[in-house]
């Protein structure tokens, strides 16, 4: 069925100063139904985009005085972006590629490119998708600003903080290895609201403390519902910037592990390298000692900073994440695919575990596999859920890859009975 039929009208923004190409893209955009809308240069752009609304914007990187990266820029600050970005050019590879990259980090997650002479099979398959995991991953909360302290701490006290759960698996077996915590907030008054807004607000506020050792627990809790048939689950957990200048952490944390009976061993502390780097002499005193506990440390987001390598280098790490940002387009960008094979390669030479996160198809999970990779997160295992849910999600898992142990699930589920 052709999208055009399943709800309604699509618009494009068709912008190219060339008008024969101009007239092929809008031809391709009318046969599957949308109403193409053409513009031949960054002026005429701007125009349509200040007073229409558009699900797709295919973008020619040369506009004559001015170039589509600017045109980009004009989108990102507009407060109704496009479904879709598709960026065509005759340009060499390492420009597309690095085009999309700077349409990801000014926050248009859903922005393709095509090469020029245009393909129609690839554009049409362009214009004709929106991947489900770009469009989940959009959380737009406008009510934000308004949130305040009291807000969020009223929303701690009744209870509206919980943890959700997103599978971690070992990519050789596809057996469940463990999960990392995520702090979720769905408040009375506001709704859903994004960890990046009640994070920062929590550190303002003096709160994180409190709710970081309220997810320890709840994620010990989880994680030794399954330790008695998956001995070697592990949760991982965040921890902020400022609790990693804390020296009473560690010994805090060995205090819940013993009351709640997990061994050190199925924890996992993940820390930013920014975090990490912020106070080196403190954060070193926190890591060193709670590894020498037996917890483990990850390096989370490796690759997104300016001194990953130094980190690596000098702080106690056992486990190294690769950045989704490199793993979700790593088949398709050349550039990508160096930075993960390397990745993997480094942490390796340290005798660390690593983990792609971003794994949105099966194409992706194979290729890191036979990279030597060890342990996948994404959209092609699963979300993060309630842990009801993921009991659930694990059931069914393990059923569809019978090489996985069957019966955590079920000790699980008991326990929240």
């Amino acid at each position: 069925m052709d999208p055009a039929k399943q709800g309604p009208a699509v618009d494009v923004l068709v912008v190219d100063d060339d008008p024969v190409q101009g007239a092929i893209v809008s031809g391709v955009c009318t046969k599957l139904g949308y109403r193409p809308h053409f513009a031949s240069s960054y002026h005429q752009a701007a125009e349509r985009l200040a007073i229409g609304r558009f699900d797709y914007v295919t973008i020619d990187l040369s506009l004559g005085d001015h170039d589509g990266i600017e045109l980009l820029r004009l989108i990102a600050a507009s407060d109704v972006k496009p479904r879709r970005i598709i960026v065509i050019s005759g340009c060499e590879e390492r420009i597309l590629s690095a085009t999309v990259r700077m349409a990801h980090a000014v926050g248009m997650l859903d922005t393709v490119s095509l090469p020029k002479p245009i393909d129609l099979a690839l554009l049409r398959g362009a214009l004709a998708a929106m991947p489900e995991a770009a469009a989940s991953r959009r959380r737009v909360d406008t009510r934000g600003s308004e949130i305040t302290i009291d807000d969020l701490r009223r929303g701690i006290d009744n209870g509206e903080f919980y943890a959700a759960f997103q599978p971690k698996i070992d990519l050789a077996t596809g057996n469940v290895t463990g999960c990392e915590a995520l702090a979720r907030w769905d408040s009375a008054a506001f709704g859903p609201v994004g960890p990046d807004l009640f994070i920062p607000l929590a550190e303002q506020g003096g709160l994180i403390r409190a709710m970081t050792l309220r997810m320890l627990r709840d994620s010990m809790a989880f994680a030794a519902a399954f330790l008695d048939t998956e001995p070697k689950f592990v949760v991982a957990v965040n921890l902020s910037a400022s609790l990693l200048s804390d020296t009473s952490l560690p010994e805090e944390v060995e205090r819940l592990l013993v009351e709640i009976g997990v061994p050190a061993r199925s924890l996992m502390i993940e820390v930013t390298e920014t975090t990490a780097m912020a106070d080196v002499g403190r954060a070193m005193d926190v890591l060193l000692r709670l590894r020498l506990k037996g917890i483990g440390i990850s390096m989370d987001d490796f690759g997104t900073g300016y001194s990953s390598l130094s980190a690596l280098a000098r702080m106690p790490f056992s486990e190294l994440k690769i950045d989704r940002s490199f793993v979700k387009d790593c088949l398709t960008d050349a550039d990508m695919w160096k930075i993960v094979s390397s990745s993997v390669a480094i942490a390796h030479q340290y005798n660390m575990k690593v983990v792609a996160e971003g794994i949105e198809d099966a194409a992706t999970w194979q290729a890191l596999d036979a990279l030597g990779c060890d342990i996948g997160q994404g959209f092609e295992f699963s979300r993060a859920l309630r842990r009801d849910a993921f009991v659930e999600w694990y059931r069914d898992w393990t059923a569809r890859h019978p090489s996985a142990p069957r019966t955590a699930a079920r000790q699980t589920a008991s326990s929240t009975g």
